[in-house]
């Protein structure tokens, strides 16, 4: 395992790169800025999938008249 983009880790996520930037910025992600990107560690973004989500993802909506 290695360092990956914001895009790769969004897709190993199933999110979007924006919410994977808002997530750094949040300091749940720890990333390295080279340039204008962020890498991540692989091992980090997947123990972050394991370890911080719901696994039951998202709740339902639920609709009322």
């Amino acid at each position: 395992m290695g360092q990956i983009t914001t895009t790769k880790a969004a897709q190993l996520l199933k999110i979007t790169p924006i919410r994977v930037r808002q997530l750094i910025a949040a300091g749940q992600l720890k990333s390295q800025k080279v340039g204008r990107d962020h890498l991540l560690e692989e091992a980090d973004v997947l123990k972050f999938d394991r370890e911080s989500r719901r696994p039951n993802g998202r709740p339902r909506k639920t609709f009322t008249k």
